[in-house]
């Protein structure tokens, strides 16, 4: 047997508490490492992190909200709208319902005497139009969805009733759970530095 007090052959013992730290140590490593790895696959797969790439879903039916939405006047003023179609535009019962589909969504706006049929192409493309939309003549149009999905955003050239030319931009979102639409439109006419803007809300129907 080894001499411990031999400098030349010396005796290494484990103590048993040293054991039992690396027995322990390895106990709690490796349940660490997997809740590390779990936390980490719920961050990456979570339906919070999944929706936030999720298209907003605009089927159905939505009715104007008059009382929650900002005039349109000043901008259809500027497109060169009449009067009668201005103050119209403040109290009309509209209605618009949406057919989404992956390529393309479509618009039918109606009040009693009034229809709006909008056609948008979700591939970005610019196409030909010729509608009448809040006083002005659209030449043409593209759409698609915003870089975070969570917007649909259509751009109209248009032609106002003075003959200017300049851009329309549309942008919707849903809000309260799905259960609002919001809508923004955005004038900017040509050779002009200000733009100016109008807030709609709408709300689904059940």
């Amino acid at each position: 047997m080894a001499d411990e007090s031999d400098p030349a052959n010396p005796v290494i013992r484990l103590d048993a508490n040293f054991s039992r730290k690396i027995s322990a140590s390895t106990m709690i490593r490796y349940p660490l490492f997997c809740l590390v790895a779990a936390v980490a696959c719920f961050d990456v797969f979570s339906p919070l992190r999944m929706s936030a790439t999720t298209k907003p879903d605009f089927n159905g039916t939505w009715e104007l909200d008059h009382q929650a939405s900002s005039s349109l006047e000043p901008l259809m003023d500027k497109i060169g709208a009449g009067f009668v179609e201005r103050k119209l535009a403040a109290v009309a019962p509209l209605k618009a319902i949406f057919h989404q589909s992956e390529d393309m969504v479509t618009v039918d706006t109606r009040a009693p005497g009034f229809s709006l049929n909008e056609i948008l192409y979700l591939d970005g493309r610019s196409h030909p139009t010729n509608i009448v939309l809040l006083g002005g003549t659209t030449v043409n149009a593209s759409a698609g969805w915003s870089n975070d999905h969570q917007q649909l955003i259509s751009t109209y050239q248009i032609k106002t009733k003075q003959g200017k030319d300049g851009e329309l931009t549309i942008k919707r979102y849903l809000t309260n759970g799905m259960r609002s639409e919001g809508v923004v439109f955005t004038l900017k006419l040509n050779g002009q530095p200000d733009e100016i803007s109008a807030r709609q809300v709408w709300n689904k129907q059940t």
